[in-house]
């Protein structure tokens, strides 16, 4: 072997070390299932004290629940029963830092169209378990094809921020006022789907396009992160510009920045410190991504999960996500989960 080929068979050696290092590096988490449901679950929550919280959209498997807690493994309709009654298809629950639960209801059941009485947002006082007030969101701003799919909630700046998954679009909220306003819409390309289908390797593509979806609050309110679903990019717009309410959506998306343009199709997001978690949809696993290092990986889990939806996290900052199976045919889901990730 001459000089020269011994060389590139060390820079080849170097390389596969490098490479092994990297995949035995990805970060390790042990997961468990700590919850189980009949009923497909999307979003999970979890308050201060550690009470869970979960929703049931109105799609093709019925619910006697559109909220419940878990209590004691059990779900119990939240905050009762006849509360229920108001809800019409609830597709998230978020605590917020405040300890206060949010409730969005796109009521668009079945993507059949939001319902004459309109699109809400839900505030429930966890201490009297009672909804104090509701916000009614305008045919301008959540028309009859939208869904409002996920929402983050600001308590220093008293605004929320939600994703509207069918048209492509951020909707701001200002809490004090309950004035809403599109903060940025299908004009930029970069709110809507950028592949044609989500390549899953346990079911093969699944087309139901779904543009702007997940969504996360940077821990000082002052960047939203946003990804289309069916989309392989992470983008960021500065929140001050989506408060802004003298711009237009496409002034305001000049302002949009690409966090990671080799990103994975997902849903929910969860902010951890500079980890950012959330579903590797096609592999059926979970990704993380550093948002101070700008690289991402699959977590090792141990486990295949069944589309990760919404994550969450406990007082102890473990995580826990649900799985909604929605590539998979209802003949072939096996029962909703809920996954803890520890150290």
């Amino acid at each position: 072997m001459n000089k020269f080929s011994k060389l590139a068979a060390a820079v080849a050696a170097a390389s596969a070390v490098t490479l092994a290092s990297q995949a035995v590096a990805a970060e390790h988490y042990k997961a468990q299932v700590v919850a189980e449901s009949v009923y497909q679950w999307t979003g999970v929550t979890m308050s201060s004290k550690d009470r869970t919280f979960v929703n049931y959209p109105t799609w093709v498997v019925p619910s006697p629940f559109k909220v419940a807690e878990l209590v004691n493994g059990q779900e119990v309709a939240y905050p009762s029963e006849e509360a229920n009654k108001l809800f019409t298809c609830v597709q998230s629950v978020v605590v917020d830092d405040q300890d206060r639960l949010w409730i969005l209801d796109p009521a668009n059941p079945q993507f059949t169209g939001v319902v004459e009485s309109g699109a809400k947002l839900f505030q429930v006082d966890l201490n009297t378990n009672e909804i104090v007030r509701t916000y009614v969101f305008p045919a301008e701003v959540a028309d009859k094809g939208s869904y409002l799919n996920d929402v983050r909630i600001d308590t220093v700046r008293n605004m929320a921020y939600m994703t509207n998954s069918t048209e492509g679009g951020i909707v701001v909220l200002d809490l004090g006022s309950g004035e809403s306003w599109v903060g940025l819409d299908n004009s930029d390309p970069r709110l809507c789907a950028n592949i044609p289908a989500i390549p899953f390797e346990s079911t093969g593509d699944w087309t139901g396009t779904t543009h702007s979806d997940g969504i996360e609050l940077s821990k000082d309110g002052a960047t939203l992160y946003f990804a289309p679903m069916t989309g392989n990019v992470l983008y960021s717009v500065p929140t001050a510009m989506l408060m802004n309410k003298s711009m237009t959506p496409k002034a305001r998306a000049m302002y949009i920045e690409t966090v990671d343009a080799h990103s994975v199709p997902c849903d929910g997001f969860l902010l951890m410190g500079d980890k950012l978690f959330m579903g590797d949809l096609p592999v059926e696993g979970v990704r993380v991504f550093n948002l101070k290092t700008g690289k991402g990986e699959l977590a090792d889990i141990g486990m295949k999960v069944r589309w990760a939806d919404t994550f969450t996290q406990d007082h102890a900052g473990n995580v826990y996500f649900t799985t909604s199976q929605i590539n998979y045919e209802v003949p072939d889901r096996e029962t909703y989960k809920i996954v803890k990730l520890s150290k």
